[in-house]
């Protein structure tokens, strides 16, 4: 593919939009999210790196039909768990690939956040919100809590920034998926499955099934992560293909 289009549907403060128009040679990336302060900032910093190759637009995932643009790469990571239907916006993505095209996902397991939903209902026990305050003194409290669920937050990389750590824990809405389900969505919306990002998940795949076993195959994948509930603990992110 030379001189892909992309689109970055949910690119927050530019660092999955400045690394994507680093990695394809010769391409546009078109960059959506709804905050403006964080679009202003991916702007800043896209020009302090001299990218002239992205263009960022405030945008709702919803209304991106609108553009009366097709891509020939979408990407979209961790914005779809946290709409009110999922499938409406991963289906409005959908439509906006070319046929032969490649489209990146990133949703929530619930499988590998079981321990944040505990915390989450602690949270809601303690009534805390979701004000910058009340984040970071929960923040403090957890580095000296004895509970194992809420100690073990501060081994993630989004504990240190307290966007990051709202949509940890703090988003007010949050959606999880099991891999049977991600095959009925791929199964719905017409997409095949290409594959997982990391490399070395699927290095600990083929140690279970053995080097001949078939990594597109989502009930061998199911089968592996009952047996290894953390393995996809920041969250499942895979290609899929329009045909």
């Amino acid at each position: 593919m030379t001189a892909p289009s992309i689109l970055i549907a949910g690119c927050g403060t530019g660092q999955h939009s400045i690394g994507t128009a680093s990695r394809f040679s010769n391409c546009h990336v078109t960059a959506v999210d709804l905050s403006l302060a964080s679009l202003a900032y991916a702007q800043r910093k896209s020009n302090e790196l001299c990218f002239t190759n992205i263009d960022y637009l405030q945008a709702d995932i919803l209304h991106l039909h609108q553009m009366g643009k097709e891509f020939d790469i979408i990407e979209s990571a961790g914005v779809l768990h946290h709409m009110d239907e999922p499938m409406a916006g991963w289906r409005v993505l959908v439509n906006l690939l070319k046929p032969g095209g490649l489209i990146k996902i990133g949703l929530y397991s619930e499988l590998a956040r079981q321990h944040i939903v505990e915390i989450r209902k602690e949270i809601a026990s303690l009534r805390l919100g979701t004000s910058a305050t009340e984040m970071r003194n929960f923040r403090e409290l957890s580095r000296e809590s004895e509970t194992h669920n809420v100690k073990q937050l501060s081994t993630f990389s989004d504990f240190f920034s307290l966007s990051e750590f709202r949509d940890l824990i703090f988003h007010v809405q949050e959606h999880r998926f099991t891999l049977p389900k991600i095959k009925n969505c791929l199964d719905e919306l017409g997409l095949k499955f290409c594959g997982f990002e990391n490399k070395d998940v699927i290095s600990n795949f083929r140690e279970l099934h053995g080097k001949e076993a078939d990594i597109y195959d989502l009930e061998l994948w199911h089968q592996y992560e009952e047996r290894n509930p953390r393995a996809f603990i920041g969250m499942y992110q895979f290609w899929c293909q329009k045909p």
